[in-house]
């Protein structure tokens, strides 16, 4: 798989990222939040979502070890979302070069007691507002549940557009109904998608 395009100014060392915004700050992710990702990545949680939660904490500290090596390759950016001021752990959010570093993918989850506070969204805005700074892409997809209607709303933000629809099989056995947002870099660049 090859590595992001990274704009010419941009020399970024992917282990390393800060993003701040108003409420959150994104950490490039490392072994000191597995406790919380493994706590907090639950079967309610990951309902939407591929991945299954992990059954030990090892697994949770070899996602995390996955991770920092795809990063260190410059092929994804996985990072964990902090609260603002104390620093608290709210979940995970990422940008991966999956199928096509030129089409990069999206992805977030937060944790179930900060539901409902537009974390998701104010994260997944900042980190694509940096992706737009920082790195070379046509568009960037965001795959979600036909279902998850409060996951919908962070690509509607953006002014994302439905462009492909799929049954995905999920590692715990499910299907999702997954609807894929397409989220052009001219959207994002010239800040019409980001409705709040």
């Amino acid at each position: 798989m090859p590595p992001l395009f990274f704009k010419e100014h941009a020399r970024i060392d992917l282990m390393s990222v800060r993003i701040e915004a108003d409420s959150v700050v994104l950490l490039s992710i490392e072994e000191s939040y597995a406790r919380e990702i493994f706590q907090e990545l639950t079967p309610e949680i990951t309902r939407y979502m591929s991945p299954k939660p992990a059954e030990k904490i090892e697994e949770t500290l070899f996602f995390i070890y996955e991770s920092r090596e795809s990063m260190r390759k410059g092929r994804d950016l996985i990072l964990v979302i902090t609260k603002k001021g104390d620093g608290e752990f709210l979940g995970c959010c990422g940008l991966q070069g999956k199928r096509n570093p030129g089409t990069p993918e999206l992805g977030i989850w937060i944790k179930k007691s900060a539901h409902g506070n537009k974390y998701g969204r104010e994260a997944i805005i900042a980190l694509a507002l940096w992706a737009v700074e920082t790195i070379d892409f046509d568009y960037i997809i965001y795959p979600v549940d036909k279902a998850n209607v409060a996951s919908r709303k962070i690509p509607e933000a953006l002014g994302g557009i439905i462009f492909e629809e799929k049954k995905v099989r999920t590692r715990s056995g499910g299907y999702l109904d997954e609807v894929i947002y397409k989220i052009s870099y001219e959207m994002l660049r010239s800040g019409n998608g980001r409705r709040q």
